[in-house]
Parts: C-alpha cells; structure tokens; sequence
C-alpha cells in the first residue's frame, strides 16, 4: 500500500485486480525518458492504461516534503511493479525504507542502497568533494553541468531535461542522504537490482552482503549508467512478463 494516496486522483476503473506499472525517471530527466520503452511495450501488446511514468521531482517532495502523493490510488494495489532508474530508483528505495511505499516488487535501475562514498565502512560510492562541486557546477551552469554529466555516463542527447537549479541540487542533496544499507536486512517486499557491469556511479563490489538475499535478485548488464536506452528490450520483456503473468514470475 502507498502511505499518503490522494483519493480520487486518476480513474481505476476497470483496472482493480490487474498488474500496474510505475516507472520513475532519474535526476534531472522527466518522465517522459520513458516513452520509447513505453512505445515498445504497446507495440508488443502491452497495455498502455496500466503504466504510470512519474517524474523524480514529484516522487522525492512527496517523501521528503510531506507533498501529495502523486500517483492515483489504483498503484497501491497488491500487483503493482515500481521502476526507477538512478536517482528514481534511490528515491523507491527510500519509501521503502520509510514504509511510505510497499509494492509486491521494485526494480531497482542503476542505483544502491548508499550513493556517497563512506570511507569509514569501506562504501565505494561518489566521493563528497565530486558530489560538491557537480552541485556547484549545477548552481554556475545547468546546461554546462548537464552536458559534463552526459558526457561521463554516455547518456542520450535529445530526451527533454530539467534545468531549474533549485530543483537540480534538490535532487542532488536526496542522493546524498540516502542511505538505505542498514534496512535492506529487513526488507519486507523483494527487490530486484539491475546495474551495469561498468557503472562509475555504483560501488565496484556489489551489496548483496547487506540484503537479505533470498528477497532480492541481482542482475548486472554490459554497460554502464545508460541502460533505460542501452537494454531496452531487456526491461521490455521484464514489464510484459509482470503484465502478462503477475508478480511471480518476473
């Protein structure tokens, strides 16, 4: 169930009982980073009514802020799937963590449970001073920031960007306390990693040590933070195989 629904947002009608989709985008992207994996799934015969793209801006003041929940009551159903890339994938983390959010299974792109380093523990995360000065890049030059920031991930050119720098390093400092190492051995509903193999922003070793394993799947992929474009058909498949089948056998 999502903690916090406002009632009447959205039509659920003729949805009850089926499986939902929510796809987070990740910093600085909107929503609509998601419409070419959308496409695809309708053209392979998914349903398009079942799919919610949400904007990471929306999801991370409804946790942090106590904002209106910004998705329709039909997502707090018992079969839905949440899927956040970087940024939106830390924040699902956090709403577990919180227990503001508690589907049946959460796909986790491109993100860890911690995203700075944390020299004292032996986490391989950005360091501190890197996470400063792309803050202070983003306050001198969100465009200059963005493109140094692609440039290093391999990102796509052409997908719509935010560019408000209040909301940029708002996003940057919720990466920065995000840490959500310590409830994962208690995690109550499974998730599912998926990270590239040559990710620069994740941890080298992987963090099954701190995940109760028989709850979560991980799933590395050749590439690097890119890989909403670079195995599409991989997650393709993934959101048919929930539509079609349900929350066991994804």
């Amino acid at each position: 169930m999502i903690d916090g629904l406002v009632e009447g947002c959205g039509d659920d009608s003729g949805l009850k009982g089926r499986a939902s989709i929510v796809l987070v985008s990740g910093w600085s992207f909107d929503s609509s980073m998601w419409r070419n994996l959308v496409e695809g799934y309708v053209a392979r015969g998914g349903d398009p009514s079942v799919i919610h793209c949400l904007d990471w801006l929306d999801f991370g003041h409804w946790i942090f802020d106590g904002a209106d929940c910004p998705v329709a009551k039909k997502y707090s159903g018992k079969n839905v799937l949440w899927l956040g890339w970087s940024l939106g994938g830390a924040l699902i983390l956090e709403a577990l963590g919180r227990k503001k959010l508690s589907p049946h299974l959460s796909v986790i792109l491109s993100a860890s449970p911690r995203f700075l380093q944390d020299t004292a523990r032996g986490w391989q995360g950005m360091s501190e001073k890197n996470w400063q000065a792309l803050r202070r890049q983003v306050g001198r030059s969100p465009e200059a920031a963005l493109a140094g920031f692609d440039a290093w991930l391999g990102l796509p050119a052409g997908c719509n960007r935010q560019h408000d720098v209040i909301a940029l390093q708002q996003g940057l400092d919720w990466l920065a306390v995000v840490d959500q190492r310590a409830s994962l051995g208690r995690a109550t509903t499974p998730i599912h990693w998926v990270f590239g193999s040559d990710d620069p922003l994740l941890p080298t070793q992987p963090w099954a040590d701190v995940c109760d394993s028989e709850r979560q799947l991980f799933t590395p992929l050749e590439g690097g933070h890119a890989l909403p474009w670079r195995h599409q058909d991989y997650l393709m498949n993934l959101l048919l195989t929930f539509s079609a089948r349900g929350i066991e056998n994804v």
